[in-house]
């Protein structure tokens, strides 16, 4: 039975997709059986990292353009890629019957792996949290800066809020050593224990490295362009953790089925209205009043969250100064 492992970020640049690639490569390493879904709809950019180029992706799949056996992808690292949406097409409504049948077809080619980990949109939308409640594993990416620290706090939030059952771990990305690594984690977690009694689980640290860069304009994964080089290292590490883990149950009609709607409500391109601040008050009481509200709302969330982090930085002493303390 496979385990299904979402990654996600509350906040876009912190490398999940290549934590996702570098990961998988790493598990199939360890003769794993491993799947790669691209389901940062309208930003899939996997292909990118392996430097190919997908005739068909899971759009085509759900318009019924292509089976799911057609669009998976063998590449040359024993993982298995599943084309994501780029976003462009019009989307066909679908009745239930076709979709229960769409997703009958999707569950049987994941079925087969030991691992499926699926590349998350990033941020708090509700599409992206809607499907994130139907994964029995979520992985968290945080990088040191602190809106990514926030951001990430808040999805947890939501999450937490919205009654998620499943497990939610975290990796530190772009940080200097793995020290830096634990003091993101210690702060996200402590603040998710003390004020949200949830749990987080540590998958381990992601160095910032200049080899990582490389590799990506090389389009060759870095596990493989540079093994050696500590951020590979990192990947392997956190690969050998999770191995270390029991799985988690998953509902697999309901995870397809959650995908597949996440695809039919991705918005298209189409011709920009200007907006009429007058004519939409006249409508609605007062738009613009509404949008004032709404990001003043969203400041003070923010200044919160990071008035609480400084405040438990400020609190924890690290384990060195406690010896210190104690001779």
């Amino acid at each position: 039975m496979s385990r299904v492992i979402a990654i996600t970020s509350g906040k876009g640049g912190v490398g999940k997709s290549n934590f996702v690639l570098n990961v998988g490569i790493a598990l199939a390493m360890m003769d794993n059986r491993v799947q790669i879904l691209d389901a940062d709809l309208g930003l899939a950019n996997l292909d990118v990292l392996l430097g190919i180029r997908p005739h068909k992706n899971i759009e085509d799949v759900v318009l019924r353009l292509a089976s799911i056996k057609d669009i998976v992808i063998n590449t040359d690292y024993k993982v298995d890629l599943i084309p994501g949406s780029s976003g462009t097409q019009d989307m066909a409504d679908l009745s239930r019957n076709l979709i229960d049948n769409l997703v009958k077809e999707t569950i049987e080619v994941s079925r087969d792996s030991d691992f499926l980990l699926v590349d998350t949109g990033s941020g708090v939308s509700s599409n992206v949290i809607t499907f994130l409640m139907a994964v029995p594993e979520v992985v968290l990416g945080v990088s040191p800066e602190p809106t990514s620290l926030t951001d990430a706090y808040s999805l947890i939030k939501i999450l937490s809020r919205s009654g998620y059952e499943g497990r939610i771990s975290l990796f530190a990305s772009m940080v200097k050593n793995s020290n830096s690594g634990q003091g993101i984690y210690k702060k996200i977690s402590s603040a998710a224990q003390r004020f949200l009694d949830t749990q987080i689980g540590y998958m381990g640290s992601i160095y910032q490295d200049i080899k990582l860069k490389k590799a990506v304009s090389d389009q060759v994964p870095a596990i493989v362009r540079f093994p050696s080089s500590d951020v590979a290292r990192c990947y392997r590490v956190v690969a050998t953790t999770l191995l270390g883990q029991e799985g988690v149950d998953v509902d697999y009609e309901k995870f397809w089925s959650r995908l597949i709607n996440m695809i039919l409500m991705l918005p298209r391109p189409k011709t920009m209205k200007a907006i009429d601040f007058d004519e939409e008050a006249s409508k609605n009481g007062s738009l613009e009043d509404t949008v004032n509200v709404i990001l003043d709302e969203q400041r003070r969330t923010r200044l919160l969250l990071e008035r609480l982090l400084v405040k438990m930085e400020e609190d924890f002493t690290p384990e060195e100064e406690q010896k210190e303390r104690i001779v």
